[in-house]
């Protein structure tokens, strides 16, 4: 997460005064088609094996088995900073598995819709994510990345939107302590700013469908949660040290990886009239975190560009061979916005905490193209100079 665009230390917002009548309109080179992607990449990276798809569903369950297994050792010999290491790894083994239901979501772990809805349930029920309405949240997401508007689960804050908020509003996320909430409760429970994924009349939900969807989902979750509770015995103090703040750090690790694939100075955000779904897929980044981390949370953050732009058919054990056809497809782009993109982040914890000091809002770059505060601020020093 190494990037020479990254300002770690706290800056003053200020107002980029720049007229909307003064924008100049940005000439957009010829962007190929998902066609001439889809051309490009390797026609079994398409191919979707529902075995080894439920291989990496009972991998993670094993996974998860062995910490559970041996957290009693660990924290016998290694106390309270064993534990929070547990946490950490039980965080980062229970995203994977939020990995696995998340192509159940898209399609791209089998080409059965009844096996893809069972499995996503058995993956995400444990960790309380409600499958169906994560499911329909999150497919807009993909439908319109970088969309202004549109973009579901990336609230896109505007100056305008900045200034008319309260000061908790402002600084909730410079707080390092909210990445811990912002997924559960925040997101999902309280649902913040979809709507929650829990209740059957909130406003992500518009059918009779959708609702008694969300119930299905939620009554899932539910039921996991009461085992939970029973093999905890029944001990709300139990029941919250080793399966509630392990989803916490789930949840963390969740936000992180979301939050880092779609940010930095230097990305994008559109209007209506400019947004496209090519141009608006462009602007997401593959990152290596490295140490392995890649492999265990299968390449969601390595391979999240190739995901992106074929989030229905290309399962995620099959993203790192399609991710060089695309950069070779991207490669002569790759001196403007829309080239591929790629950093190595072994610091991707301290990129997460001082993403959310420096990127507090877009503002204008060009007509119906929006751009990070700071990273105006920095392209127009530059330009000065």
């Amino acid at each position: 997460m190494f990037s020479g665009n990254n300002r770690a230390e706290m800056t003053i917002a200020t107002k980029v005064k720049t007229s909307k009548k003064d924008l100049e309109t940005i000439k957009v080179p010829e962007l190929p088609s998902v066609a001439a992607l889809k051309a490009a990449i390797p026609e079994h990276c398409f191919v979707k094996d529902p075995l080894i798809s439920i291989s990496y569903l009972i991998k993670d369950y094993l996974l998860l088995a062995g910490l559970y297994f041996a957290v009693p050792y660990i924290e016998h010999y290694l106390g309270w900073i064993g534990l929070f290491a547990w946490y950490w790894a039980m965080g980062i083994v229970g995203s994977a598995l939020f990995c696995v239901g998340h192509d159940c979501g898209h399609g791209s772990f089998s080409d059965y819709e009844w096996l893809n809805d069972l499995c996503g349930h058995l993956a995400h029920a444990p960790i309380l994510a409600p499958f169906w309405p994560w499911q329909k949240s999150h497919r807009q997401h993909h439908q319109y990345t970088s969309h202004l508007e549109k973009d579901k689960g990336h609230p896109w804050v505007t100056e305008e939107d900045y200034n008319n908020r309260t000061a908790i509003e402002k600084y909730f996320a410079v707080i390092p302590i909210s990445g811990w909430l912002r997924w559960n409760p925040i997101y999902t429970i309280v649902g913040l700013p979809d709507g929650s994924h829990f209740w059957p009349w909130s406003r992500l939900f518009e059918t009779t469908e959708d609702r008694v969807k969300c119930v299905v989902s939620g009554v899932a979750c539910a039921i996991c949660a009461y085992i939970a509770f029973a093999l905890s015995g029944y001990s709300v103090y139990t029941f919250v040290k080793y399966y509630y703040i392990p989803l916490l750090f789930q949840g963390l690790i969740l936000v992180i990886i979301t939050y880092l694939q779609h940010q930095n100075e230097n990305i994008e955000v559109y209007e209506a009239d400019e947004w496209g779904f090519v141009r608006g897929q462009t602007q997401t980044i593959d990152r290596h975190w490295g140490f392995g981390l890649d492999n265990i949370m299968h390449n969601i953050t390595n391979g999240h560009v190739a995901h992106h732009f074929f989030f229905t058919k290309i399962p995620h054990y099959h993203l790192l061979e399609a991710t060089p056809a695309i950069q070779k497809a991207l490669e002569p782009l790759k001196n403007t916005q829309y080239g591929y993109k790629r950093e190595v982040n072994y610091d991707w914890f301290f990129k997460y905490l001082s993403y959310n000091v420096t990127l507090d809002y877009l503002t204008h770059k060009a007509k119906g193209v929006l751009q990070y505060r700071t990273g105006v601020e920095a392209a127009k020093a530059k330009k000065a100079h």
